[in-house]
């Protein structure tokens, strides 16, 4: 009985987790910056949000944010582009307001851009069929070191919305390695 109980607590600890890892297929880069005190800015008809990062890791497939639909009015196509540091649209992507409720963190996914790492990227949020009473915000925070800028209203700030770029992981057994790492450091 010792033996089993032995080999069926190893098996939860050591396999386990294995197996949960093998089926992630994006890992975040960071985890998500607060949203400070810098407020929230509109997205609407001709008014769009641009905001400019780095991202920190190779294979990037993802960018996460927290948008919100006020009252849940926006049902209308959000548009997502994303450009490269030369101003090239590489990804673009629709939305439907109807789909995000009120401070849902959202995941952007789109095909995997392979060698991300340590390059600059910008995207657009726009919503343009949207009127000034079916507006989507984008909350904001402070510069990180991968967080550089936005514009808005034809000006550039520091900051910008507080977001995750998601990676695809070059393996499974990467992926499965970096959750052990990740267990071994929390234990020790």
């Amino acid at each position: 009985m010792i033996k089993y109980t032995t080999f069926t607590i190893l098996f939860i600890l050591f396999i386990v987790p294995a197996l949960m890892a093998s089926l992630i297929k994006m890992i975040p880069a960071d985890d998500q910056p607060g949203y400070g005190d810098m407020g929230r800015v509109s997205v609407y008809g001709i008014r769009d949000f641009t905001q400019y990062f780095v991202s920190k890791n190779k294979n990037l497939v993802a960018i996460g944010t927290t948008i919100k639909n006020p009252n849940l009015k926006n049902k209308k196509d959000i548009i997502f582009n994303l450009y490269d540091n030369n101003d090239n649209l590489i990804r673009t992507t629709t939305l439907n307001g109807f789909n995000i409720g009120d401070g849902d963190f959202v995941k952007i996914i789109f095909n995997v851009i392979p060698d991300s790492k340590d390059k600059k990227y910008s995207f657009i949020l726009e919503s343009p069929d949207a009127k000034e009473d079916e507006i989507i915000e984008v909350f904001l925070t402070n510069e990180t070191d991968y967080i550089l800028n936005y514009s808005y209203d034809d000006e550039t700030h520091l900051g910008g919305a507080p977001m995750v770029t998601f990676h695809k992981p070059d393996s499974r057994l990467e992926t499965v390695k970096l959750v052990y790492l990740n267990l071994f450091f929390k234990l020790h």
